[in-house]
């Protein structure tokens, strides 16, 4: 026998001894800030009884990351705070339209840095002196907070104490570092923390949208992910974490 018919038979051995050798796939998800806290729980529900589930979620602002994706960044799906974001990157054929779907609608709420109990008129008080809020310029909530505070008469008296995060987790830590008094923020980050829920007819409903990637190596991987997402168990934890459905 050649060496190099034996060499190719060992080969062939190897290969078909170890079926579960090739190299699986990470699903690479650009998630939305306010899915920070919640992010952990999907994977692990989605992954649930599998051997290897390679997810990796990478959370910032919707407008960075929908920038990123412009620019050709390797992800395979886009979970965005901001439905215009996915709608505009279909629209350029850097997301998959068929494949757009909102899968949530977030809800505003307040965290006081004292943990006490407030009026939101009590924003407007001397006793706040900095209010956090994300970005309107890059954050959904940010728009919807500005909206909301318009609608309840406070802007004109809060706004020159407003001091800004590039997106919701960030306008949170503001508080947690105690560089401000309160924050209007994503309920879902603040989960177990003594904060109140803003009306939801304050504001514009804040719409999130899922889209796969056009440039994925592993669409197959991401649209199970979002089938999960948008099922009754995603659906279900997304839920607790102050969550509504589309």
């Amino acid at each position: 026998m050649s060496a190099r018919l034996s060499s190719l038979l060992v080969a062939s051995c190897l290969f078909f001894s170890f079926p579960g050798a090739a190299q699986v796939k990470t699903l690479l998800v650009a998630a939305a800030s306010d899915l920070s806290a919640v992010g952990p729980e999907l994977k692990s529900a989605f992954c649930k009884g599998a051997n290897t589930c390679p997810v990796r979620l990478v959370n910032g602002s919707s407008a960075v990351l929908a920038q990123q994706i412009d620019q050709s960044a390797q992800f395979d799906l886009f979970l965005s705070a901001n439905a215009a974001y996915v709608d505009q990157l279909a629209s350029n054929g850097k997301i998959m339209p068929a494949s757009v779907k909102p899968y949530a609608v977030g809800r505003l709420a307040v965290l006081w840095r004292d943990a006490g109990k407030h009026l939101l008129r009590d924003l407007s008080t001397p006793a706040v002196r900095y209010l956090a809020l994300p970005n309107p310029k890059l954050a959904p909530y940010g728009v919807a907070a500005q909206q909301a505070l318009e609608f309840a008469g406070l802007w004109g008296m809060v706004q020159s104490k407003v001091v800004y995060g590039e997106n919701v987790r960030q306008a949170l830590q503001l508080v947690e570092s105690g560089n401000a008094d309160a924050v209007i923020t994503s309920d879902s980050l603040l989960q177990g923390k003594d904060a109140d829920l803003i009306p939801a007819d304050w504001h514009q409903p804040i719409v999130q949208k899922a889209g796969i990637v056009t440039a994925s190596q592993n669409r197959d991987g991401a649209q199970r992910f979002l089938d999960f997402l948008l099922g009754e168990a995603g659906q279900s934890i997304l839920a607790r974490y102050g969550f509504s459905k589309p």
